[in-house]
């Protein structure tokens, strides 16, 4: 009877110590999935200021609005941009709306578009990407 007792014993104990190893996850599949998160937050973090600075450039009239810039600031820019990414937030595109209409509320705020003028160097980089992206 205690031989039966003893054995019970060991195979709950197996039994308990295959169940706890079985539900934890690969420890290299949570980091892949989190350096890909990560990659894809930064990169729309910044397609999002990027957005936010052509908008600030259009309401400031350092950029027309046919000066390119769509291809800059669209939702197909932005699905190229953060490139081969299986995630992608439902949010994005009510993301990429708020980011546009921060920069035009920017550039509404008095002596905001005082920047270009203390940095034309931004505004002419600005010029050559809406140019570049219009040739595209």
């Amino acid at each position: 009877m205690r031989v039966f007792g003893i054995a019970a014993l060991v195979i709950v104990l197996a039994t308990v110590s295959v169940s706890i190893h079985a539900q934890q996850p690969d420890p290299h599949t949570q980091g892949f999935r989190a350096r890909l998160k990560a990659r894809y937050l930064e990169r729309r973090n910044r397609f999002m200021h990027r957005v936010k600075d052509v908008y600030f450039a259009v309401g400031c009239k350092v950029l027309a609005r046919e000066a390119g810039i769509m291809p800059l600031t669209s939702s197909e820019s932005y699905l190229a941009y953060i490139g081969d990414q299986t995630i992608v937030d439902t949010r994005d595109e009510s993301l990429r709306q708020a980011a546009m209409q921060e920069g035009l509320d920017r550039a509404a705020k008095p002596g905001e578009c005082d920047y270009y003028r203390k940095h034309p160097g931004v505004a002419e980089k600005l010029r050559r990407e809406a140019a570049a992206a219009a040739k595209r």
